[in-house]
């Protein structure tokens, strides 16, 4: 799943570009924000901009969303047979604020800016920066396991998102631009997917990770696990502050 979420996140990345082509009037990346490509009330007088594009765009954020709750999934089955038991909480927690955040992007792109039904894509653009980033800051302050490089690099990100969602909500935008702002606020997110996948991909490949079911080397615990197996072990080691124990053939 590594390079599956790699992909998914980077093409976020190329679609924003690839709609604020034909943007109308010219698409400013610094004063625009990212769901004016996704707006579909084109051309006016519906509305003063125009996204033809926009179809791409919503498809692509629920495309992130979707690289969220993969990546998800890979917290969990990355760290949840840890022998640590806070290690295993946090890949829980890590597990249902990213899947939350992947939810709330997937609203966002159900629910365009110009609909906002509800107020329904706020409340998916929020939860899809603050559980997101929520859950990022959890596991670099936590988890053991990761490198140092991507330990850094979530937690001094984790802090400039704060600043940037504290400016955002109190109307601050300090000269910097509404679109450069929520930016700040929103791809290092899509940025850690991204280096997340490739840190799965070639940990698995040098520890021999293989298989469509879980089958790890002799250096991780469970043998022959399925994610089912997985969700319910961890669940349980959680509560009784004791690790999953393997799996072995028959059982």
């Amino acid at each position: 799943m590594g390079p599956a979420i790699v992909l998914l996140s980077s093409w976020y990345f190329a679609a924003q570009v690839l709609a604020a082509w034909v943007f109308r009037p010219q698409y400013s990346f610094v004063s625009n924000a990212i769901s004016d490509l996704g707006n579909t009330a084109c051309p006016p007088p519906n509305s003063d901009i125009c996204s033809p594009q926009y179809v791409l765009m919503d498809a692509s954020i629920a495309i992130l969303g979707l690289a969220m709750i993969v990546g998800a999934i890979l917290i969990f089955s990355e760290f949840s047979f840890s022998e640590e038991r806070r290690e295993r909480a946090v890949a829980l927690a890590g597990f249902v604020c990213m899947g939350l955040g992947g939810l709330g992007a997937i609203l966002v792109a159900s629910v365009p800016e110009n609909v906002n039904t509800a107020h329904l894509h706020t409340v998916g653009t929020a939860m899809a920066i603050g559980f997101g980033q929520s859950a990022i800051l959890i596991l670099g302050l936590v988890l053991r396991e990761i490198p140092d490089w991507l330990r850094e690099f979530m937690i001094v990100t984790s802090l400039l998102v704060l600043l940037a969602g504290i400016s955002i909500a109190g109307k601050h935008q300090f000269g910097i631009g509404g679109g450069a702002l929520e930016r700040l606020a929103q791809y290092p997110e899509s940025v850690w997917l991204i280096l997340f996948g490739f840190y799965i991909s070639r940990d698995h490949f040098r520890n021999e990770v293989i298989g469509s079911r879980f089958k790890f080397s002799e250096k991780r615990p469970p043998k022959d696990a399925t994610f089912r197996w997985a969700r319910r072990e961890s669940a349980r080691s959680v509560r009784t502050g004791q690790p999953p124990q393997p799996k072995l053939a028959g059982d």
